[in-house]
């Protein structure tokens, strides 16, 4: 399914379009036979898929707007039923409020290949999608990764297809264009498929995939002793691998319990301020915070003040994690990368190399010596 997108999302789309009254910049090709403009699309209301509260709200300068601007998801991620589409809104949702700092899902509505349009900040309101554009355009995000099939700026300005006779591909300027059907300038920004049409006017704002990370609320933590110091380099420039050499856990009620043991032994038998570790990750396919980003952990003294430390949960001297645990552990790496809460060209080291120890175990130090970044120092 990369990169091809069905037709429901297409007549969605369009379909949404001819609702706001506007001309659409399409390059891909379109097989829509039976669509009618005046259909008014199904919109999921933010109740309905489950939204949080947004922290603000700002009402759009410019009424009604006269920009569009599409948007791919960008992670290899699809839906085709309401509930599937509504978690992956959701999880567009916290990525945008936890990790952007903003204050709301930044697209204004996010169509899945269910055909649906789910609501996000709506119609009346600022959106934080694409900068220069935010308080004069409806953000409508596309959920998916369809930078596979990229037809070039040439193709979609010389390619005039036509969709139930309604709609052409229309060709617009980065800088000027005119259109004779409207009173004012109406363009349809269109970044299909990563497809940048107007150069630099926006960024591909790709969503990396964020592993479930359960918070120290949810798992029972205990608060630290006293304040937790910021690491001294930030982002810092080293992941660090450990595992428990404890009995494992596949459920997330005996790995909440392990990661409670865990800190209560290292706040109360090492007399440390928290648990040790940044993360704590389970054979469950959960990553358990501990610390966080951006403090100072005390699990690799040489190394407390400049790196993330990770912990996977269970003994592994003769045997590898499962692979919920291995995929977990390499997303939240990645994931850390993208935020800016690891450097992009990390180092990723066992713990075997930083103290005298049999930690991460003999198989997880061979196999981490095959993941990105690992280096022997």
């Amino acid at each position: 399914m990369l990169g091809i997108m069905k037709c429901s999302v297409l007549a969605t789309v369009i379909t949404f379009a001819s609702f706001l009254s506007m001309e659409i910049v399409l390059g891909i090709p379109l097989d829509c036979a039976n669509l009618k403009n005046d259909v008014v699309p199904n919109i999921i209301s933010r109740q309905n898929w489950h939204a949080r509260q947004p922290v603000e709200r700002e009402l759009l300068e410019v009424t009604p707007t006269p920009y569009v601007v599409i948007h791919h998801g960008g992670e290899p991620k699809y839906c085709y039923d309401e509930k599937t589409c509504s978690a992956i809104v959701r999880q567009y949702q916290n990525f945008h409020i936890d990790d952007r700092h903003w204050f709301d899902i930044g697209y204004s509505f996010v169509i899945g290949e269910d055909g649906n349009v789910y609501e996000g900040r709506g119609w009346d309101y600022v959106g934080a999608h694409a900068p220069g554009y935010n308080t004069q355009s409806i953000g409508i995000c596309i959920i998916g990764d369809f930078s596979s099939k990229c037809f070039i700026v040439q193709s979609i300005l010389k390619v005039r297809i036509e969709c139930c006779g309604s709609y052409n591909v229309t060709k617009h300027s980065s800088s000027s264009s005119q259109s004779t059907m409207m009173e004012k300038l109406i363009t349809v920004l269109l970044m299909l498929a990563s497809c940048q049409v107007f150069g630099d006017v926006l960024e591909d704002h790709n969503i990396p995939v964020r592993p479930n990370i359960i918070s120290r609320s949810n798992w029972g933590a205990r608060a630290p002793k006293s304040q937790l110091q910021n690491l001294a380099v930030n982002p810092p420039p080293y992941v660090v691998i450990h595992h428990s050499a404890t009995d494992g856990c596949t459920t997330q009620a005996i790995c909440q319990a392990r990661v409670r043991s865990f800190q209560n032994y290292h706040m109360d038998e090492k007399n440390w301020t928290d648990i040790g570790y940044n993360f704590v990750v389970g054979e469950d396919g959960n990553v358990y915070e501990g610390r966080g980003w951006d403090k100072h952990g005390a699990h690799s003294k040489p190394y407390n003040s400049k790196s993330i430390g990770i912990c996977i949960i269970g003994n592994f001297v003769d045997h590898n994690p499962n692979t919920a645990a291995i995929n977990a552990t390499q997303d939240l790496i990645a994931y850390g990368t993208t935020i800016g809460k690891i450097k992009e060209q990390y180092t990723l080291l066992g713990h075997s190399q930083t103290a005298a120890t049999s930690c991460p175990g003999k198989s997880l130090y061979k196999l981490i010596q095959t993941w990105p970044g690992w280096s022997s120092i």
